[in-house]
């Protein structure tokens, strides 16, 4: 099975995408607000010889949608549901981008035997304390006015300037970005506020690589390298991106990912 397709998994319509063949099993799991499509520029840059699955997360891209608060055991229970539809039976890599990789972190601990290795790209594990009655101030606003009310203020900070390839990559991921459905960005940004995932960490079983941004203002790399210390195998590195960077800056997230993934 290759291209983009539906089914429905674990009781809701999955959108997904299957890339490549070969024995080995890598899964994409996307950002807040991102879909499938937040890989595109990724995957051209792996290597040959591993199937490469993609989906777009309940909630989100042309996944069912939910309403009020998303459920961050449902989103891995989806996942291992995906590989079984694609009877994916051994463990796969799992790389999460941002809240993608709280979902990866989750499946991690919830299905050890079905996560051989775990990559998280500029993981956003929770919301600290000190800003949660903000972000849920933030969640209630974007499902009254819609994603174009916060563009301003998020997407600059999101994506910093002076790390796109061209105006054209701008454009197509700032379109993406409003694109998104804002009741479903808000219910899985209800996880983030709801959860700290940072506990959970010395239950990850793998190996793990956490990839921090340089220029990312939400979780910068001192924050992150002491936020994931607790990971029993981990191997950190500072990338020269921002937020999104599989989406911004995807040859840098590619040199740091390839080598892990043949390790």
């Amino acid at each position: 099975m290759t291209g983009v397709t539906f089914a429905e998994i674990n009781g809701a319509a999955c959108r997904f995408a299957v890339d490549g063949e070969g024995p080995r099993a890598l899964v994409l799991v996307h950002e807040l607000g991102g879909s499938l499509d937040s890989w595109t520029g990724l995957v051209p840059l792996l290597p040959r010889g591993w199937r490469i699955v993609r989906h777009d997360l309940r909630g989100a891209g042309m996944s069912e949608k939910v309403r009020g608060s998303n459920d961050l055991d449902v989103l891995a229970d989806d996942v291992a549901a995906l590989l079984d539809l694609l009877g994916i039976d051994g463990p796969a890599v799992a790389v999460g981008a941002a809240m993608g990789a709280a979902v990866a972190v989750r499946l991690a601990t919830r299905f050890p035997a079905r996560v051989g290795k775990l990559a998280l790209v500029g993981p956003a594990l929770g919301v600290p304390a000190e800003r949660r009655e903000a972000a849920r101030a933030l969640t209630d606003r974007i499902e009254t006015d819609g994603m174009r009310a916060l563009s301003e203020a998020v997407l600059p900070r999101a994506f910093p300037d002076g790390l796109w390839p061209s105006a054209e990559a701008r454009s197509l991921a700032t379109a993406r970005w409003l694109g998104a459905d804002p009741e479903g960005y808000a219910a899985n940004y209800r996880i983030l506020i709801d959860q700290d995932l940072r506990p959970e960490l010395a239950r990850v079983a793998c190996p793990t690589l956490v990839l921090a941004g340089r220029h990312d203002p939400f979780g910068t790399p001192e924050a992150l390298d002491a936020g994931t210390s607790a990971l029993p195998q981990r191997s950190f590195a500072t990338l020269e991106g921002g937020h999104f960077m599989s989406i911004q800056s995807p040859r840098v997230v590619a040199d740091a990912l390839v080598p892990f993934l043949g390790d």
